[in-house]
């Protein structure tokens, strides 16, 4: 009888370019134990981030592990274009259309090839209420990629985070150094008013881009890249009539600026301090 092959396992590990992929990228090629050879990494390329993390993985893959980039067939703006709108919270087509099937189609070659695949994330434990719920490891069922999925820094602190960047020379994305509380798209639909006039501040490039992004579209409506409810109407400038033959006012990504750099009520220093640390994304 023909001897039993058993499959190898491969260790597929997302990097995004922030702190916690950073760390369980080292993690696992220099401290795991696990053969380099069954390890991959992979980066989605949404076409939204910004020079500083298209640096910080090219940093990673020269100086700790090759790392490949996927690219969507539409980027960012493309999605926008094609659905007609950006995305929003309700409407996250951005992190499913441009990371989620990308890497499963990366994951499902690999599943093809006869390869087990054990998906490998950064996520930690204090870094939300929800990511504080999950277990180190995930039940393949209720992967949306149908792998079993590993979390061996789910309970690392950020202190451990810096530490292991230090032990291996590397340095973190500098956007934490430039006051940024996440990594990912600049500016993410989901930033905060900090956020939004951190990235005014120090990335005025970015909003200047952002204003050549929005356009006009049929029967006048304005496709503004943040919706118009993450600003008081006192800051939203330009009137459209909906279909519907409402009239309503959204905001620019001028008027959201505007909006950024008025004083909070609700934050202390401290909020803003814990803010810093806690990013619910994928």
């Amino acid at each position: 009888a023909m001897k039993e092959i058993s499959a190898t396992t491969i260790y597929h590990v997302g990097v995004s370019g922030g702190k916690d992929s950073g760390a369980v990228l080292l993690w696992m090629v220099k401290e795991s134990g696990i053969p380099r050879e069954q390890i991959r990494a992979t980066f989605c390329d949404t076409g939204n981030e910004i020079d500083e993390t298209y640096n910080q993985v090219r940093i990673l893959s020269e100086r700790v592990f090759p790392i490949e980039t996927l690219k969507p067939p539409l980027d960012f703006y493309e999605l926008a274009r094609k659905k007609k709108r950006f995305p929003s919270t309700k409407a996250r087509f951005c992190t499913q259309d441009l990371k989620m099937k990308p890497s499963k189609e990366y994951i499902d070659n690999l599943l093809r090839e006869g390869f087990d695949v054990i998906g490998v994330s950064g996520v930690r434990a204090d870094e939300s209420l929800s990511r504080s719920k999950l277990p180190e490891w995930g039940d393949p069922m209720e992967s949306y990629f149908g792998i079993k999925e590993w979390r061996p820094l789910l309970k690392w602190t950020i202190v451990e985070v810096v530490a292991i960047h230090k032990k291996y020379g590397i340095t973190m994305n500098e956007l934490y150094a430039k006051g940024a509380m996440r990594v990912g798209c600049v500016p993410c639909i989901m930033s905060r008013k900090s956020e939004v006039r951190n990235i005014a501040k120090n990335f005025p490039e970015r909003i200047d881009f952002i204003r050549d992004q929005e356009w006009q579209g049929e029967n006048g409506v304005f496709h503004s890249f943040f919706p118009r409810k993450k600003v008081p109407v006192g800051f939203r400038s330009i009137e459209i009539t909906t279909a519907s033959g409402d009239t309503m006012t959204v905001a620019t990504i001028d008027d959201v600026v505007a909006w950024s750099k008025t004083k909070d009520r609700k934050h202390s220093h401290g909020q803003m301090a814990m803010d810093f640390w806690h990013e619910d994304e994928v």
